[in-house]
């Protein structure tokens, strides 16, 4: 448990006497199986949500949409002139696959070694439900400051965020049949919105944020609390190839007749190396280690505050290198500068050919490859997907790309004062020195909230409570205990001291 003398929040004993109690209703939740990849349990699973923000101070509900439901809850402040902190989180997880690579089932919680086992643990239900339990800490505690706190809380994160998007585009309408439209911030949401009763519009009321929170992701792997001013983006894209109508005999064809594997795997490696324009002062970087795409860097906006903060990260690569048993990085840029300052292509998987038992003689007349690039602030998926497809087209025109999903990158400037109650409430509760990075290398969707014209400007910041090892999206993913009650400790800490802040 952590040492909180002095007390980082007026709530830390009140965390302490109910502890278990917000244990068990995290383990409840992680029982579900809701994954939005197949739907299974998405339904029930946002009841459940439901159910647990009503349980813990929230006037809660759901949130219908084409896709999967969202879940709003609110907790409005005595004081209409209170500061607005709107907190995002998911409640579907990935698919667990592969059963037997877990040490304990998926999908009932286990603890052991200090740790939470359990699809979801970490992403994203541990993090999300701190939020909940800080709030009736608090209010146990008779310690809530005046502060208004919304909590949106989505059902497609892993399968691309369609719900949420279209509840910000003012799509959707909630369980008691009030829509979103037009869409949140618009000017005609504010002359017909009455203050009296606009929170009972979702869309109307997170236009009132004054800060987004996410509390998503790993912490760096230092093990020290970390906040993250953005995201990088991410593209998803297939690339498939057909040559001849039926798998050949390499005896009898091989030679003349095209090779669907080995001329597609020639497309996927054009798609990265050494640019023409390397050097140039284009943006591309020198050495041979990017994505050598034409105007693929044209947009990409990092200043060089975001490069200080880069360089200011502990040098951990060698680190790296030993934990993963590599023998070479693809790069001779600093670690942190390729991961999280540029962009890249990545092939996810290849499939072409014989792939059974043994040999078999043939030439493939079919390839598929899969990719993703992530993107860094500047970059749009759309316009990136339009020079990959350009380029491909200009290598080999037969080779059909389709698009997948995306999120585009966000970025809020590392100077913004809403860093500091953040930053205040880390140092507090965690004991140590907060890691500061200009962007997350993984993507969120927490770009749609500038959808909203009233949040376009808003500082939207990535606050991870998981441990740097957490295994999201593996098997035996686990949010260590001490974790997830710092957890519970910050966003309470954050809570009293955003009250007093300059946002």
């Amino acid at each position: 448990m952590t040492d909180t003398s002095p007390l980082a929040s007026a709530a830390d004993p009140t965390v302490d006497d109910h502890l278990d109690d917000y244990r068990e209703s995290l383990f409840d939740l992680l029982r579900l199986r809701t994954i939005s990849a197949t739907g299974e349990g998405m339904d029930g699973g946002a009841d459940a949500v439901c159910d647990l923000l009503t349980s813990h101070g929230f006037d809660a509900r759901r949130i219908e949409t084409d896709r999967y439901p969202l879940v709003y809850g609110e907790r409005v402040a005595d004081d209409p002139d209170a500061p607005t902190v709107l907190f995002y989180g998911h409640y579907d997880v990935q698919p667990a696959e592969h059963p037997e690579q877990w040490d304990s089932p998926p999908f009932e919680p286990t603890v052991r070694d200090g740790s939470i086992y359990c699809r979801g643990a970490g992403d994203n239900k541990g993090q999300f439900t701190a939020h909940a339990f800080a709030v009736d800490a608090l209010d146990r505690a008779d310690a809530m400051p005046d502060v208004t706190v919304k909590l949106l809380v989505e059902g497609g994160e892993e399968s691309g965020s369609l719900g949420l998007k279209a509840y910000l585009d003012g799509e959707c309408e909630d369980e008691r049949g009030e829509s979103s439209e037009p869409r949140a911030g618009s000017d005609a949401t504010r002359e017909r919105a009455d203050p009296a009763t606009e929170s009972d519009a979702p869309a109307a009321a997170i236009r009132d944020a004054d800060l987004v929170y996410v509390a998503d992701g790993p912490q760096h792997r230092s093990g020290r609390p970390t906040l993250i001013y953005g995201n990088r983006g991410i593209l998803t894209f297939q690339l498939d190839l057909t040559t001849a109508n039926t798998d050949l005999h390499s005896g009898n064809f091989g030679g003349p007749v095209p090779n669907a594997a080995t001329e597609l795997t020639e497309v996927v490696a054009s798609l990265t190396g050494r640019h023409p324009d390397s050097d140039s002062g284009r943006g591309y970087p020198s050495g041979g280690d990017c994505v050598a795409v034409d105007g693929f860097y044209d947009d990409v906006a990092v200043t060089d505050a975001d490069r200080a903060l880069v360089d200011a990260l502990p040098d951990d690569a060698d680190e790296v290198k030993t934990d993963l048993d590599l023998t070479h990085f693809t790069t001779d840029r600093g670690y942190y500068e390729r991961l999280l300052l540029e962009p890249t292509i990545t092939v996810n998987g290849l499939d072409a050919g014989y792939q059974g038992e043994g040999s078999k003689t043939v030439i493939p007349h079919t390839a598929t490859a899969k990719l993703d690039s992530r993107l860094v602030p500047g970059q749009d998926p759309d316009r990136a997907f339009e020079r990959i497809r350009d380029h491909v087209a200009s290598v080999h025109p037969d080779v059909e790309v389709s698009k997948g999903t995306g999120f585009p990158p966000m970025k809020t400037p590392v100077d913004s004062p809403a860093s500091d109650p953040v930053l205040a409430a880390l140092s507090a509760v965690w004991d140590a020195d907060p890691v500061e990075l200009p962007v997350l290398g993984g993507s969120l969707p927490a770009a749609f909230f500038r959808r909203v014209d009233s949040l376009a400007d808003v500082p939207v910041l990535v606050v991870p409570y998981a441990n740097p090892d957490q295994g999201n999206h593996s098997p035996n993913e686990h949010l260590d205990l001490n974790c997830f009650e710092n957890g519970i400790r910050t966003t309470a800490a954050f809570l009293e001291r955003f009250a007093d802040a300059e946002v």
